[in-house]
């Protein structure tokens, strides 16, 4: 099965940005795409994105899935539907791929097409910033803690009462007593490619800062 190779994903947002704002053209093809500002050769690779999301048939010509999401308030969840019927085999080898670590879905993508291993990475990006752009209904909701109850105070406020404070001493802790956390991360990318490079640090910042 052939997975998107999106060399410029934050394109995607664009891209999905356009869709969702621009009336449905009679086809979609590279034309259309320039007419929306994609005009680069590696822009090319978004059409098939669009077909492997279902945006566009066999045909290039606009799916019902593109009129519903001109919708705001469905259009996200209408891409977390796609994402997970497109990616419906990475989502049954791994159902939690959209949290699954980069190791593990590289090792998918390599035994799953004969993509190389920076092409294998671009998949794994692509489907990052779709997961990032979707709104999925498995995602746990976050819980909110409840306000503490605060004691009643009675109408009588005892007097105080005062005694002599003594000093207080701080107790060294040693530091083999404390949790260790310990955050290992690796990434394996050709140091020729600086454009991958540079999206994957960028992603690794986004999911940090997240």
């Amino acid at each position: 099965m052939e997975y998107p190779v999106i060399h410029n994903p934050g394109s995607i947002e664009l891209l999905l940005n356009k869709l969702r704002s621009t009336k449905s053209p009679r086809v979609v093809d590279y034309d259309f795409l320039t007419t929306l500002g994609f005009k680069r050769e590696v822009d090319e690779s978004l059409l098939m994105l669009l077909g492997f999301l279902g945006f566009i048939d066999d045909n290039n010509q606009p799916t019902i899935l593109w009129e519903k999401s001109h919708d705001p308030d469905k259009a996200d969840i209408l891409l977390g539907k796609a994402v997970k019927a497109a990616y419906s085999t990475l989502f049954k080898a791994h159902p939690q791929a959209i949290t699954e670590e980069g190791s593990v879905l590289m090792e998918f993508f390599r035994s799953s097409t004969d993509a190389s291993d920076p092409d294998a990475a671009y998949m794994i990006l692509s489907f990052k910033v779709l997961c990032d752009l979707a709104e999925f209904s498995e995602k746990p909701a976050i819980e909110r803690k409840k306000p503490e109850k605060k004691p009643k105070v009675s109408g009588k406020i005892p007097a105080a009462k005062y005694s002599k404070a003594k000093p207080v001493t701080q107790k060294a802790v040693s530091t083999d007593s404390l949790p260790v956390i310990r955050l290992s991360i690796n990434f394996d990318i050709d140091e020729s490619d600086p454009e991958l490079r540079d999206l994957a640090l960028k992603l690794i910042r986004k999911q940090l800062e997240s």
